[in-house]
């Protein structure tokens, strides 16, 4: 399973970033693999692609963050990839939450 992560860093001991859409980087997790990938944010760079169309090329199962735009939060939605309510912790302690089935689902409370 790929998990994304909204971070302006690139280690699993870095904070995810708050505002979701303007994270420098997106880190996925492969669970698997146990591995990590950075990718550069398209949107904070000002390419046209917008971050779930380029989540999902990347073939991501799940994000984890604090909150999502409604258009951000419907697009994953629609690509039937899960978004979860990330804890005040490190990418690394979201990771084993999201394991133990910890985090909750995003609901429209979380979109702004």
């Amino acid at each position: 399973m790929k998990i994304v992560f909204p971070t302006d860093g690139n280690k699993l001991e870095d904070e995810i970033c708050h505002h979701f859409g303007r994270a420098k980087n997106f880190l996925i997790f492969n669970t698997e693999e146990k591995e990590i990938k950075i990718y550069p944010n398209p949107e904070a760079k000002g390419e046209a692609i917008l971050p779930p169309e380029f989540l999902k090329q990347l073939g991501v199962d799940a994000v984890i963050c604090f909150g999502l735009g409604p258009r951000a939060f419907n697009l994953f939605k629609n690509y039937k990839i899960k978004t979860k309510k990330a804890a005040k912790r490190t990418i690394k302690e979201n990771i084993y939450l999201f394991q133990k089935g910890k985090l909750r689902d995003l609901t429209e409370k979380d979109v702004f």
